[in-house]
């Protein structure tokens, strides 16, 4: 049995008895309770619990109080579990397109076909249509060979490029390549890109 001996626990427990107890022992716990553990970690996540704020009511002589629940800031670990999550989805999406049998048509961005640049727009639910515009929504990178899983790849010029797709990761890429070619899984070995991004 743990015990908490605290200011506001023997308040609540002389003004409103055990019942009160009950609430502010579970309510309070995890921010009045120190636990001393053998090892040594560094928290991830910051812990913020406001003071409880007391009304009085003087027709009644009953206090009421009320408890702010305890809040975690974890937005780092969210936005970078996000992140993974719509790359990873990316990458599903045009796989499954790839796999579909669905063609490549020039100008396309639906499931009846879908060039270059329509796949990315579709697998990533942009609003940029453009290989051109899709080049503005991440910074530069020239290492292609080492283009993560998700990372969007695109050939030509910073200024001028002609063609984009999504990287696989170790030098794979899956694109709508031409009207030959079609859409599926290409190889950078045969046909390096020039640069990437990855998407926000």
């Amino acid at each position: 049995m743990t015990f908490i001996n605290t200011t506001t626990t023997k308040v609540l427990l002389t003004t409103l008895g055990a019942a009160a107890l009950l609430f502010a022992g579970t309510t309070t716990a995890s921010a009045h309770m120190s636990t001393t553990t053998s090892t040594n970690t560094t928290p991830t996540t910051q812990v913020s619990t406001p003071a409880p704020t007391t009304n009085r009511t003087t027709s009644t002589g009953v206090q009421n109080t009320s408890y702010a629940h305890t809040t975690a800031n974890t937005s780092t670990t969210t936005s970078t579990a996000t992140t993974t999550a719509n790359t990873s989805g990316a990458v599903a999406k045009a796989l499954a397109v790839a796999n579909s049998g669905v063609p490549y048509v020039f100008g396309g961005s639906s499931m009846s076909g879908f060039d270059c640049s329509g796949l990315v727009q579709y697998a990533f639910g942009l609003s940029a249509r453009t290989t051109y515009q899709q080049t503005n929504l991440g910074t530069h990178h020239y290492d292609v060979a080492n283009a993560p899983a998700g990372a969007i790849l695109f050939w030509g010029s910073d200024s001028a490029p002609y063609h984009d797709g999504i990287s696989l990761g170790n030098g794979k890429y899956v694109a709508a390549q031409n009207e030959s070619d079609g859409i599926g899984v290409f190889s950078q070995t045969y046909w390096p890109a020039s640069f990437y991004i990855t998407v926000n």
